[in-house]
């Protein structure tokens, strides 16, 4: 058994790359000449040689796409499609150059929304964006915790025009309709796709670490067209991020095959000239076993190299919002979440505790809404860790039930959770796994429908699969609770 849980092995590596825009801003920040300087020398970089024919061949096949007369194909903008448009607008957002906020035009009339539809028409049957609309005001947002002095200290935050952004939303309905309806789009994208999420795209990476001898290698890119393996590696996107399955018995031949994918990625990357920093980029070996081990990788283990820099290994990364560490225990995850509960529960504290005036009713939905939230967020994915890991997320909602209802030291839990009416967070996760997994067996796509389809493993089998959930017993906390709501609804 020892031998192979050291044998189950798992590699998992995050490329992040960044892509240069061009903005029209006016910065907001007092930047001084020494800033600029630093500026100009943190992103400054040497540029790769370009294939000056291929760049000739895709602006010569730019300027005769733009040339042609346009395609008049996509359905014309009505006037109670602004409407509800506008309906919806956020009024606390901050306006762009033109100064015109959502609460103004909220208060349009109507003869000034049919000169907008009209606007919006004409810009889709000339195919032209008004110039206006693409300039933004950046402002410097001041990073907590972070020196004054520095440009890397501060968050830059565009501000577009608010018809702009309205003109846009209008844009994005058809391309979806558009590129959702056709299928240009490839089914391992999962970002701004309807019916998908974050925890869909983790949980095929989870799953994929759950079986015995897969190796996993992520990265970021801002496209879609990205190169397609055809040695057995496994595409999963989610927006910019990227995720490269690989399984094999042998961490040399893994190695060799993530490698020579990271050089394809490379050369793809200098092909359309998009600019990666390998610094942003890390590496994970995981190993599922009960006993957390205490090197990171085997004194052995060769660093993977993207464009000539070394990838350095880590224990843990954080993908989509979810800390995977390198046993798959969600151990460095689940304390991350608690700490963030822990801290929402000391600012409501006021609200929730045993001196407020809010009803139970009031309390049970405050907490439901703030912080069971956090805590269950992408919980079919770690579900099926161990009892007593989850166990410190129970003590946090142990502990609201009894100063919700001001009970004392000596009141059991189960009573808590009945009089709450407040299922346990086994309970919630269990439940809400089993309905993520029974949609996710209907969704129409098929890597997602794979991910989800396979028998739970036997419960003495040492590999917990996310499915795994699905069979387990209930907790000593959870059947007391359960008893005591069938009393009652015997009583009753």
């Amino acid at each position: 058994m020892i031998s192979r849980v050291r044998a189950c092995s798992k590699l998992y590596a995050l490329v992040n790359a960044r892509v240069s825009h061009t903005v029209y801003a006016r910065c907001a920040i007092d930047i001084s000449d020494v800033m600029r300087k630093k500026s100009m020398a943190q992103y400054s970089h040497a540029s790769y040689p370009h294939d000056i024919a291929h760049i000739n061949r895709i602006e010569e096949e730019v300027l005769h796409k733009t040339s042609l007369e346009p395609k008049y194909d996509l359905p014309p903008v009505s006037l109670s499609e602004v409407q509800m448009l506008v309906k919806s607008l956020k009024t606390r957002k901050a306006p762009g150059l033109d100064g015109i906020s959502n609460k103004t035009i909220k208060y349009f009339s109507l003869p000034l929304l049919s000169l907008l539809v009209a606007i919006f028409n004409a810009c889709l049957k000339n195919c032209y964006f008004p110039p206006a609309w693409r300039k933004a005001e950046v402002i410097g947002i001041h990073k907590p915790g972070k020196t004054c002095d520095l440009l890397a200290s501060y968050r830059p935050i565009s501000l577009l025009s608010g018809l702009g952004k309205l003109f846009e939303r209008i844009l994005k309905t058809r391309l979806n309709d558009h590129l959702l309806g056709k299928g240009p789009i490839i089914d391992k994208q999962f970002g701004f796709r309807p019916v998908r999420s974050c925890p869909h795209q983790v949980l095929r990476l989870i799953e994929s670490s759950s079986r015995l001898l897969p190796l996993t290698l992520l990265y970021s890119a801002y496209t879609n067209n990205i190169p397609r393996p055809s040695s057995g590696v496994q595409l999963a996107l989610f927006v910019d991020d990227t995720a490269l399955f690989f399984s094999s018995r042998y961490k040399q031949s893994i190695l060799l095959y993530l490698q020579r994918v990271i050089d394809e990625l490379g050369q793809w990357f200098r092909f359309w000239r998009i600019e990666v920093n390998p610094k942003k980029s890390t590496a994970t070996l995981f190993k599922y076993c009960k006993i957390r081990s205490r090197h990171i990788v085997d004194y052995d283990t060769p660093n993977l190299k993207l464009l000539n820099a070394n990838i350095p290994w880590q224990r843990s990364h954080k993908y989509l919002e979810v800390t995977i560490d390198k046993n798959l225990h969600f151990r460095d995850y689940i304390a991350r979440v608690r700490k963030t509960a822990l801290f929402y529960r000391a600012r409501l504290g006021a609200m929730l505790g045993r001196k407020s005036k809010l009803s139970r009713r009031n309390k049970r939905t405050i907490y439901k809404m703030c912080i069971r939230t956090v805590m269950t967020y992408a919980s079919p994915v770690f579900a099926h860790a161990t009892p007593k890991t989850l166990n410190r997320l129970q003590v946090i909602q142990n502990k609201f039930c009894r100063s919700a209802t001001d009970a004392h030291w000596c009141v059991r839990n189960s009573i808590l959770h009945r009089d709450l009416e407040l299922p346990t967070l086994s309970k919630y996760m269990k439940d809400a796994s089993k309905r993520f997994f029974d949609i996710a067996g209907l969704h129409p796509n098929v890597l997602l429908r794979a991910a989800v389809d396979y028998e739970p493993p036997h419960p003495t089998y040492f590999i917990r699969r996310p499915r795994k959930v699905l069979n387990d017993l209930p907790d000593a906390l959870t059947a007391a609770v359960e008893i005591l709501n069938e009393v009652n609804d015997t009583h009753d």
